[in-house]
């Protein structure tokens, strides 16, 4: 397990764009925080780190956005809505899960027994210092192998808090 500190939104974003910017194709990432925690901002830094050109935005009534001019195919998806992970199958969301695309699962918890056993498990907590001030504690699981993660993480240490 990795864990990183950010104490600026900034940071968190950042954070997400170096990880975009080593991200293999057929990479799962499950993403879980409290809602205010920055997943969205992280996403939208990995959307930035695929050089992906189009806003990103947090697909909650969607369900799942599809990006496809970035160098690799980058799905967002956030399961907040659905009830069940037949819901999720219904809706089609396994399918996204081709190998080529870049997958990010906002709210994975109803189907994270469904997700591919290769993946990273990433959980954003909000914290506060004893002044009150706001920051974030991020924490990495890796299944299975992931080699560009240590890659990645050598060249974002010294731009990762």
């Amino acid at each position: 397990m990795w864990r990183f500190c950010t104490y600026k939104p900034e940071e968190t974003h950042r954070f997400g764009r170096i990880l975009g910017q080593f991200a293999p194709a057929g990479l799962c990432i499950a993403l879980t925080g409290e809602l205010g925690a920055g997943k969205t901002l992280f996403s939208q830094g990995m959307a930035e780190g695929l050089e992906v050109e189009e806003q990103v935005t947090s697909p909650t009534f969607t369900i799942a956005d599809q990006y496809f001019s970035g160098r690799l195919p980058f799905v967002h998806m956030d399961l907040y809505r659905l009830a069940d992970a037949d819901e999720a199958w219904e809706r089609g969301i396994y399918e996204y899960f081709d190998g080529e695309a870049v997958v990010l699962v906002e709210w994975p918890q109803i189907m994270l027994d469904d997700l591919p056993e290769d993946r990273l498990d990433i959980d954003i907590k909000r914290r506060l210092d004893d002044d009150g001030a706001e920051w974030r504690e991020i924490e990495i699981t890796v299944h299975g192998e992931h080699k560009w993660l240590e890659e990645a993480l050598a060249y974002g240490e010294n731009l990762i808090s």
